[in-house]
């Protein structure tokens, strides 16, 4: 079956808030399964820790924590913020996608099954997530190459396919993660910012397959 249905998912795997929907986005693309051509969009949260901080007028990582824990208390969704309390965050987000790339260039199932590890690994397990023999150990489990993706997670292509990702976020003007944006064989559009449930996803989803027939 040819895809009727093309969705964009903006998101970066250290993203609580994309961390919180994963559940959503599932189970939107359950709902369409082959009628849909799903893309991970990886959009950097930030690529310099102590400026992140600063924007948010904090002084340490430890003072972050409490914004992961409001997270949760939103979601609903079960969330550790050890992972700030204990200085484990990646210095430059950045890092974290160009692997996250790479494995989903190398393999997308795979790589799918892996971005979602990188955040349990930050979220439940309080993990530094820019370790990287964690993160080759963690692709070998899941059955990457890991020789594989580290080679392919220094090359330009990998390089330039993220830079793709980052230009097309600033010229749909996504500035929330995470954001879906959704195209039917028409071009018509819809454009979701931020955490929504799955069954406005669906709803989304189905409106533009209907207008396109």
């Amino acid at each position: 079956m040819e895809p009727v249905l093309f969705a964009d998912w903006y998101t970066d795997p250290f993203c609580s808030w994309s961390y919180a929907a994963e559940g959503a986005i599932e189970t939107f693309r359950k709902h369409f399964g082959a009628r849909l051509f799903f893309r991970h969009r990886l959009f950097p949260l930030y690529k310099d820790l102590a400026r992140f901080l600063a924007r948010h007028e904090l002084s340490s990582q430890a003072e972050f924590a409490p914004k992961v824990l409001k997270v949760s208390s939103v979601t609903g969704i079960p969330m550790s913020p050890k992972v700030w309390e204990l200085g484990r965050a990646p210095g430059s987000t950045e890092t974290c996608c160009l692997f996250a790339k790479a494995a989903l260039t190398l393999d997308p199932s795979k790589g799918d099954l892996l971005l979602s590890r990188m955040r349990v690994l930050a979220f439940v397990e309080g993990e530094a997530i820019d370790n990287r023999a964690l993160l080759y150990r963690e692709a070998t489990r899941l059955g990457l190459d890991a020789k594989r993706l580290e080679e392919l997670e220094n090359t330009p292509s990998v390089a330039a396919s993220l830079q793709e990702d980052v230009d097309r976020a600033r010229e749909e003007g996504v500035s929330t993660r995470p954001t879906l944006v959704l195209t039917n064989a028409g071009g018509d559009r819809v454009f979701i910012g931020g955490l929504r449930n799955a069954e406005l996803f669906i709803l989304a989803g189905e409106t533009l397959v209907a207008e396109d027939v």
